[in-house]
């Protein structure tokens, strides 16, 4: 796969403090035409649900999304216009999504960056990697614009609801889904911070019914990771599929593949000089964690816009964490649904 060429300046690839700064006469008033369509699709039925966080969800398309994303969405929908070296990373929230932002930013911006003096030291990695939805959901749509490329973004949209310059174009998605047994103590854990402790939220065995049925937060998960599976295998030269488990077991290996994949290869040189082993170090949840950038201050959180600490982003992240909060039955019930659900797909828990 043929390499950018180049690399952009890294403060730019930095939304949106600098780019803020420089182009603030191009923040709008947040969406609204599109409010007389929400106004018409379900409410959320089930309003003990801990995910609304004071805003609520509509059901668009068989997807739970919230209000303000789904302006956010729907605009994105008509307005975005994608760049061929653009790169996307996609997932289901709670899914690897922090760590992969720092890899692939760490990878792109390799080359004008030493590591001791990185950005991710400074910067947290959704400062780094904007959430598309969230960018068109509070105005600043005209701002992703002025980013120079190769533009690196995310969100949490399934496939059939990008926008069709990103599905039709020769851009690259990188895909990370994960074991949902764990996607569930995560986004419980999340949420649970976020409302200010398990006291203000319901139990975790409310919390998996609801997760079982698909009623969270762009769900139901099962077909969130099928959508993505399915193309890459139509695909694989447009979208990486990648399960979060594999990389934490061999994370210098997919390393190589993602930076191939992204278009800037390690050299031989690089090999040689471990900067693919050193990239992996600074990049791990363990490292970040301990970053002072990831301890202070808050961001908004991709699916609500809800303001919640840096630190909330950074848990374990391990695989297996389930094992601690799920009985044998509860964890048979949901691989029994989901083998069900991924059946003829050829896609393995």
């Amino acid at each position: 796969m043929a390499s950018f060429g180049y690399v952009p300046d890294v403060n730019f690839l930095i939304p949106y403090k600098t780019i803020e700064e420089t182009n603030i006469h191009l923040i709008e008033n947040p969406p609204q035409e599109h409010d007389a369509l929400i106004a018409t699709l379900p409410l959320e039925p089930f309003l003990e649900r801990p995910f609304s966080f004071d805003q609520p969800y509509r059901l668009y398309k068989g997807v739970w999304i919230a209000e303000k994303m789904l302006r956010g969405t729907l605009v994105m929908q008509q307005c975005f216009k994608s760049r061929p070296t653009d790169i996307f990373l996609t997932s289901f929230p709670k899914s690897g999504t922090t760590w992969l932002k720092a890899m692939i930013f760490s990878t792109l911006t390799r080359t004008n960056c030493s590591l001791d003096k990185h950005p991710l030291l400074t910067h947290n990695p959704h400062q780094c990697v904007p959430y598309m939805e969230l960018q068109f959901a509070t105005g600043r749509r005209q701002i992703i614009d002025v980013i120079p490329s190769p533009r690196v973004m995310s969100t949490h949209l399934p496939y059939f609801l990008l926008p069709n310059s990103i599905t039709e174009s020769s851009c690259r998605i990188v895909y990370v889904w994960r074991d949902p047994k764990d996607v569930i103590v995560s986004m419980w854990y999340f949420v649970q911070k976020i409302l200010g402790g398990p006291d203000k939220m319901v139990t975790f065995d409310q919390f998996y019914e609801f997760f079982c049925q698909g009623l969270n937060s762009l769900g139901p998960i099962w077909n969130h990771i099928l959508g993505y599976w399915e193309e890459s295998k139509r695909r694989p030269e447009k979208i990486l599929f990648l399960k979060y488990e594999n990389i934490l077991q061999e994370p210098v290996k997919y390393a190589k593949q993602l930076a191939h994949f992204i278009g800037c290869p390690y050299s031989e040189m690089e090999e040689n000089q471990r900067v693919v082993e050193q990239i992996v170090e600074l990049c791990s949840i363990k490292k970040m964690k301990d970053f002072d950038v990831n301890k202070d201050g808050n961001r908004a959180t991709s699916s609500t816009d809800v303001r919640v600490s840096k630190e909330y982003f950074f848990r374990k992240g391990e695989a297996g964490d389930w094992k601690s909060h799920m009985t044998k039955e509860m964890a048979e019930r949901l691989d029994t649904l989901i083998k069900e659900k991924f059946k003829g797909s050829g896609l393995q828990i």
